[in-house]
């Protein structure tokens, strides 16, 4: 059964959501003159726009995950060397030069395709009651619309357009 939207949809893309239990899930999110949806492969969620106290487009750049696979790529570097100099004489030392250097450049090449992988965009919606929804995008742009329509939607500028289309068809006839 999908759910239904009465009212007219302002702005829609497709965007990522995390959850408090840090589930990351795939969807849409509508944003019509008076509430936020997002829908994804088993849940949807309805946000009034009215409830919104703050929103915050900030860059999650995962450091971590950069500094991590930098600090492995350097040291399996360094006991790939040291391998080389001092050489394999015994089954330790091809252990401790050259099969746990290879775990470290693996892990490390995953670790920083997993860093270029997740940077992206998140946008933090506080509520009123304590709540907060996080949206991630690769696009900032997409992000900023959704803000923005957030905005125009909360000072009442929609509504205000509305009421001018209506005058000037009435006006017209």
């Amino acid at each position: 059964m999908d759910i239904m939207i009465p009212e007219k949809v302002l702005f829609e893309t497709e965007v990522y959501e995390i959850d408090d239990d840090l589930k990351v899930k795939k969807g849409d999110v509508k944003i019509t003159e008076s509430r936020i949806m997002f829908r994804s492969n088993g849940n949807a969620k309805l946000l009034y726009i009215s409830g919104i106290q703050m929103v915050e487009i900030k860059k999650e750049n995962r450091w971590g995950f950069l500094l991590s696979g930098s600090i492995l790529l350097v040291s399996s570097a360094v006991m790939y060397l040291l391998g080389i100099e001092f050489g394999v004489g015994t089954f330790l030392s091809a252990l401790m030069f050259f099969v746990i250097p290879t775990a470290f450049l693996l892990i490390s090449l995953l670790l920083l395709y997993w860093w270029f992988v997740t940077r992206s965009y998140l946008l933090d919606m506080h509520t009123n009651f304590g709540k907060r929804l996080r949206i991630r995008s690769k696009s900032r742009e997409d992000l900023y619309e959704i803000a923005n329509a957030v905005e125009l939607v909360k000072m009442g500028a929609v509504r205000m357009l509305q009421r001018r289309e209506s005058m000037t068809r009435e006006t017209l006839i």
